[in-house]
């Protein structure tokens, strides 16, 4: 990825706390039962996308160059791919290429969502962070 924007004072926290959602996603896909299901046909994929769109919305916030956004893009591809190789790895689990699917699905969702105002979400946090300190 790209050396930071200008626009983010707090680079790094933003990359840590990515870093640790990203954590917390693959303890979540490798546990015995994670706990999380959508009571919809399909819920699995559906909550892949989501996660991933997710995943991708903070990853453009925080790399907001197209470059930089592909290579997250292609980051979280990755990420989902060795989820799934893990899960594949794991008995409880079972691997899907249907779930890869769908975590490019939401990839894509976000990469058109980042076209919005929805792209400066973590700037206008500190926007008002520093504002209501200033107050």
């Amino acid at each position: 990825m790209s050396a930071s924007p200008a626009h983010l004072r707090w680079h790094r926290r933003w990359v840590a706390l990515g870093l640790a959602i990203m954590a917390w996603t693959l303890w979540m896909a490798l546990r015995p039962d994670p706990g999380i299901t959508l009571a919809v046909p399909d819920g699995d994929k559906l909550l892949h996308a989501v996660t991933f769109t997710c995943l991708m919305g903070w990853w453009g916030n925080v790399y907001a160059s197209r470059g930089a956004r592909a290579w997250a893009a292609l980051g979280c591809l990755a990420f989902g791919v060795f989820i799934e190789f893990a899960q594949w790895l794991d008995p409880p689990r079972d691997a899907d290429a249907f779930d890869v699917l769908a975590d490019a699905v939401g990839i894509g969702v976000a990469a058109l969502l980042l076209r919005t105002p929805l792209s400066r979400v973590l700037a206008r946090v500190e926007a008002w962070s520093v504002a209501r300190r200033r107050a």
